[in-house]
């Protein structure tokens, strides 16, 4: 399977993505082990997208600590009174996933070093997801219409909200 994709190879990649994340989900409920189909495309997309290499199955410390502690919590919106996802399980699932595949990059780490630096910073995980200071603006402005009761999901709601955001009269 090809695990290697340029910026601009979007068909190719989206392809990929989703067979491979179907192929971890199926391998994770078989084996037991906590995964979060969109989480684990989030995560492929975040080695496709904001990663220099484009390897899928490299994840080096520092790409799990930016995607834990940086990219996720800046990306991903979990909207207060639902259940929040485990990035980090599905990580270490994913990582498992990519080793026994025989999927994983060489060059990367063992799949012990890689296991030990989500346990390093998932602590930190929670904390980082509801750090206001480190949220976009989607992010940003998705919390807020739903802590004041927005159904985020609803698109005419949005609307009405955002016109009252560029109204002033959000807090």
């Amino acid at each position: 399977m090809r695990m290697r994709f340029e910026l601009d190879a979007e068909d190719e990649f989206e392809a990929a993505c989703a067979l491979l994340v179907g192929r971890v989900v199926r391998w994770a409920r078989e084996h037991g082990l906590p995964v979060d189909g969109f989480t684990a495309e989030t995560m492929l997309d975040y080695r496709h997208r904001a990663t220099a290499d484009g390897r899928l199955g490299l994840w080096e410390p520092g790409h799990v600590e930016e995607l834990l502690l940086s990219w996720l919590p800046q990306q991903v919106t979990e909207v207060p009174g639902e259940e929040r996802g485990d990035a980090p399980g599905t990580l270490r699932t994913l990582l498992r996933y990519l080793d026994a595949a025989r999927l994983a990059d060489p060059r990367g780490p063992s799949l012990q070093d890689s296991l030990a630096a989500v346990d390093k910073v998932a602590e930190q995980y929670p904390a980082m997801m509801a750090d206001r200071s480190r949220w976009g603006l989607a992010k940003f402005w998705a919390i807020t219409a739903a802590e004041q009761g927005v159904d985020i999901l609803d698109g005419a709601a949005l609307q009405r909200f955002t016109e009252r955001a560029r109204l002033g009269e959000v807090a």
